[in-house]
């Protein structure tokens, strides 16, 4: 396929993308009776782990009509990312920074969203208000014992809008369920344009509009999960994804645009100052954390298609569907501000949390320079860095392993203090949250920049397959591997 006919590949709404992960067996129907409480959580963490088909619960205890579709965006069965490389039309086993690379391009063609009317939008196929109005008639998981209840949001859209500014956010935030018509939100007071957002409402003593979508089109829970910086739209970026323009439709309520085609819209409202507990909640870091109090959402309105498709996350240690988007969504971001600002990277890659990999030819000031870059961006770089030269391939664990035991000299480990907090992290110390800052941690594991040529060979020369045979003899090898028995490998 051409590459600039990818995009009109894309994958569509929720259920068309559930029916194209299907056809190339990245999904599995599961039509065994499954609880909501902890076994639906239990059976998808373990599909994570295993690296398996998502499944698509069609029978939910106590939920007769409807389903749930888990860990939609988690490592692929054909690959690690064969579900992403699948929303973006690409073959299933597209390498890893082939898909980074891709996005990367299609950031650069936003495309303005379309408002269409209610009766175009599938979203408001059933309106429920008054008496009808009810959070509990969804199969709300309670994903883990470990968690502090039902998420009624865990790979959903948070919409938001800046009072000040008139732009719209829209984020990724876990939603605990707290009764029948209000949820709890974690928007940090920090690295949270959610959280910023709430703090202006606050200041003027207004409540804050929220809309919580679940089961949008895919492209538009990729651009929701971007570390994009405040004033540019998911909305737009989201259109690039997906290669046309995002159909959005407005709430009955309060004054926000949802996308159209979404699975189930909750409107409501957060009122300055009402805060409940919420939490723990197994994280992306891998560890239960974040209990606290945390806003309050009171519901004013919901909508949703005929049947709806609920749609849940499940992270946690060490492979997630949270992880699986964040790596090159964070990664396209990142290599495209680096290139704004003239920074040249051959590669970027992220491992959660927010740990970037990059792969570059070092020169003096370089890595300096990368470093400031993505400190003044958004959630760019939240602990610590890595830098490797550009034979290393930063998506591939063992080869960044390699060159941090062989490379890296015992001083080229470096701190930077007084770095804003991410709250989520488990390790933390109590003075770090009180504070709110803490520090960041640079490894360099590249070649210095001052070696001759003649003393890397001599001393650094790279041996593996590449490198210590000619092109001659890998072609030799290449041409005869069936011959040797290992035609299945």
């Amino acid at each position: 396929m051409d590459k600039s006919d990818r995009s009109d590949a894309a994958a569509g709404d929720l259920r068309d993308f559930l029916h194209l992960l299907e056809r190339e067996g990245e999904l599995r129907r599961v039509s065994a009776e499954v609880d909501w409480r902890f076994e639906m959580g239990a059976m998808s963490r373990m599909v994570c782990e295993q690296a398996g088909p998502a499944p698509w619960f069609e029978n939910v205890k106590d939920y007769p009509d409807q389903s749930v579709a888990a860990v939609l965006f988690g490592p692929g069965h054909a690959a690690p990312l064969a579900r992403i490389a699948l929303t973006l039309g690409l073959d299933k086993r597209t390498p890893t920074l082939e898909v980074i690379e891709e996005l990367r391009r299609r950031f650069q063609q936003p495309r303005q969203p379309t408002l269409v009317s209610a009766e175009r939008a599938a979203c408001k196929e059933v309106v429920l208000q008054g008496d009808d109005l009810s959070l509990l008639k969804f199969p709300v998981p309670w994903i883990k014992e470990i968690d502090g209840g039902r998420y009624i949001g865990s790979w959903d859209i948070v919409i938001t809008r800046d009072p000040e500014t008139n732009w719209v956010n829209w984020g990724t935030y876990r939603c605990q369920l707290k009764d029948d018509r209000s949820y709890a939100v974690l928007l940090l007071p920090q690295g949270q344009h959610g959280g910023a957002i709430l703090r202006k409402y606050e200041r003027r003593g207004e409540p804050m509009p929220i809309a919580l979508v679940i089961g949008a089109e895919p492209a538009c829970h990729l651009a929701a999960s971007a570390p994009l910086e405040h004033g540019v739209s998911e909305r737009e970026v989201a259109g690039g994804i997906r290669g046309r323009a995002i159909e959005l439709v407005k709430c009955e309520t309060i004054d926000l645009e949802v996308p159209a085609s979404a699975e189930i819209v909750i409107e409501g409202e957060v009122i300055p100052g009402e805060r409940v507990e919420e939490g723990p909640f197994g994280e992306y870091t891998g560890h239960a954390t974040g209990q606290g109090n945390a806003p309050l959402v009171r519901v004013k309105c919901i909508t949703h298609r005929r049947n709806p498709i609920f749609t849940m996350a499940n992270m946690g240690k060490l492979h997630d569907d949270s992880a699986c988007c964040v790596t090159v969504m964070s990664a396209a971001v990142a290599k495209n501000r680096l290139e704004a600002h003239g920074l040249p990277v051959r590669a970027i890659y992220y491992y959660i949390p927010e740990i970037p990999v990059i792969s570059l030819t070092p020169r003096p000031g370089l890595k300096k320079q990368i470093v400031a870059t993505l400190l003044g961006g958004e959630r760019m770089i939240t602990s610590g860095i890595v830098f490797v030269d550009e034979d290393v391939d930063p998506s591939r664990l063992e080869d960044v392993w390699w060159a941090i035991t062989t490379r890296m000299h015992p001083e080229s480990y470096d701190l930077i203090r007084g770095v804003p907090v991410n709250w989520l992290h488990p390790w933390l110390r109590p003075e770090d949250r009180a504070r709110r800052e803490t520090s960041l941690w640079i490894m360099d594991a590249t070649i210095p920049h001052e070696w001759t040529p003649e003393y890397r060979a001599r001393h650094a020369g790279p041996a593996d397959y590449v490198h210590s045979w000619s092109e001659g003899t890998r072609a030799t090898v290449a041409r005869r591997w069936k011959d040797y028995g290992y035609g299945d490998i």
